[in-house]
């Protein structure tokens, strides 16, 4: 019996929301009954099957080999890995969950801007008996951020609750915590400092090293495989139009003239992927045709100039899948750094 992959995903929020739109996006549609049930099947994917627990315990169980593969947020990953390096990241960013884990101090330290700062108020607060107090979710990735830093002399404040308001309310000097759009801190009167970023963080792909050499081995066609080359294309799909953009001309000379400079306008304007080639219409015409990728913003501000060259019509179709031969997909990169550390 062939025994079965499991994908541990998130069990509620925007992780587990994202989780689920970018496996669904990708081919890959998770069958749930409801929000209470905790295990689930990939449609057409029978190989596949699906866990919902909290993100720690996804890198947790991911770790002991009890779930192959598993979607989390990068920082969860990071202060929560172990020594033991029995799991590996994947794919260290999914396209959503986007934030950054920062110092932030409050605003009204006028005179603190930059990590540096920051040193000094510690060997500031020492001379004068006091302890400097940071409040933290993500104990283990501030310790040895401010160790690099040569911060050593604090107290950390564990919280699993809001912490902005920490500083005001005197139990903690500053903070350091996660942030997308810096709005929230500003709301509560902090600002992040110069240097300040701990880790940059997104929904992340991790794996059990142990089975994930088993599940490589399967080859370029196996599920593994597959499932990372459709995440692949997807990405690389993001924000694209596919654009034609044909014409028809009174001669081969003209045509080439025509879509030169339709293929440069297309350049000029952004796009990628450029191509232009002979084609003829239903009356056996003699036209050009010119492909790209282009964005929606792009394509509406070229618009008129394309019909001014010589353009008869342009369409922009929504990408699904892009895939570019010189990128090197996921799954090979993951074969090496597998080959690459036997151990």
């Amino acid at each position: 019996m062939i025994e079965p992959i499991r994908i541990a995903v998130p069990s509620k929020g925007h992780l587990c929301d994202g989780a689920l739109e970018l496996l669904k996006n990708s081919g890959y549609r998770v069958r749930r009954a409801s929000d209470r049930q905790y295990e689930a099947t990939i449609s057409g994917h029978p190989r596949f099957h699906v866990v919902f627990m909290r993100p720690t315990d996804i890198v947790d169980q991911v770790q002991v080999g009890r779930c192959h593969l598993g979607i989390t947020g990068m920082d969860v990953y990071a202060e929560h890995i172990d020594e033991s390096a029995s799991s590996v990241v994947v794919d260290s960013d999914l396209g959503y969950g986007g934030c950054r884990l920062v110092v932030a101090v409050p605003e009204s330290w006028v005179d603190v801007d930059h990590m540096l700062d920051l040193v000094e108020l510690t060997h500031d607060f020492r001379e004068q008996g006091r302890m400097f107090r940071v409040s933290t979710k993500y104990a283990h990735l501030v310790r040895a951020y401010f160790r690099k830093w040569g911060i050593y002399h604090y107290q950390l404040i564990a919280s699993d609750g809001a912490l902005e308001l920490h500083p005001s309310l005197g139990i903690a000097d500053i903070i350091v915590d996660l942030t997308s759009s810096g709005t929230t801190l500003k709301d509560n009167r902090l600002r992040e400092l110069e240097s300040g970023i701990v880790l940059d963080s997104a929904a992340c792909l991790i794996g059990h090293r142990e089975s994930l050499r088993s599940l490589v081995a399967e080859g370029d066609q196996g599920p593994v495989a597959l499932l990372l080359d459709a995440l692949d294309g997807l990405r690389a799909s993001e924000g694209s139009l596919h654009l034609e953009v044909v014409g028809t001309t009174t001669g081969a000379e003209d045509s080439q003239d025509t879509a030169s400079r339709v293929a440069a306008c297309l350049g000029d304007h952004g796009a990628q992927h450029v191509f232009r080639g002979a084609v003829w219409d239903s009356d056996s015409r003699a036209g050009w045709r010119v492909t790209a990728l282009i964005t929606n913003r792009q394509f509406v501000q070229c618009k008129r100039r394309l019909f001014a060259l010589g353009a008869s019509r342009a369409v922009g179709l929504p990408t699904r899948f892009v895939f570019d031969r010189s990128s090197v997909p996921t799954f090979d990169r993951l074969a090496e750094a597998l080959k690459a550390d036997p151990a």
